[in-house]
């Protein structure tokens, strides 16, 4: 693995006003990235969705977070495969702003 990513763990507290707000513990993982296939890509876009890239990791590392940050952009993981009984495969889909604390897209 030759890159790293932040796994969001998302944590709901309480603000001063007593509203639920989403946040987000952050948990860095080593990685290894690559583009989706053309196949990939096209077969997705049929059921709606727009894959960005694909991350592989250490299986352990993963307990079904959907949020994940890459070089500074934020990415929801849209499907998980396991590739090895210690890998998993996650294919990603670039999602909007992440502030360090709140998940302004809808998930």
């Amino acid at each position: 693995m030759d890159d790293i990513a932040i796994l969001l763990i998302p944590v709901m507290r309480v603000d001063e006003y007593g509203n639920e707000v989403k946040t987000y513990q952050e948990k860095q993982v080593f990685c290894k990235v690559r583009s989706t296939t053309l196949r990939e890509f096209y077969q997705a876009a049929q059921a709606g969705l727009r894959p960005s890239l694909v991350l592989t990791m250490q299986g352990a590392d993963y307990n079904g977070e959907e949020v994940i940050v890459w070089r500074g952009n934020v990415y929801g993981i849209i499907r998980s495969y396991w590739k090895q009984a210690d890998e998993i495969e996650l294919t990603l889909e670039e999602r909007t702003i992440y502030n360090g604390g709140s998940d302004s897209s809808s998930s």
